[in-house]
């Protein structure tokens, strides 16, 4: 389920990117279009790496680690704007 929501949001991600990149063609030249591509195909495969690890993870110790991190990095930000 976890990989299947991350890939869900393939489609909306492919979207914004096309929409953008229509309403910015006639700022864009040839170079501009190589080096967007290249940034898009390097980010995809990361994207793969990081999903399947991250579905690993998921599957070996669940969300309970995420959760604590989440805690322990929101209670560690409130101490600190606190003492701001």
């Amino acid at each position: 389920a976890a990989e299947f929501s991350f890939f869900l949001a393939v489609p909306t991600i492919a979207g914004a990117t096309v929409l953008l990149l229509w309403k910015n063609r006639h700022s864009l030249d040839g170079g501009q279009m190589s080096a967007i591509a290249i940034g898009f195909a390097v980010s995809f495969v990361v994207a793969l790496a990081v999903v399947k690890g991250f579905v690993a993870i998921v599957s070996r110790f669940g969300f309970a680690p995420f959760a604590w991190y989440r805690i322990i990095v929101g209670s560690a930000a409130m101490v600190w704007l606190l003492a701001r």
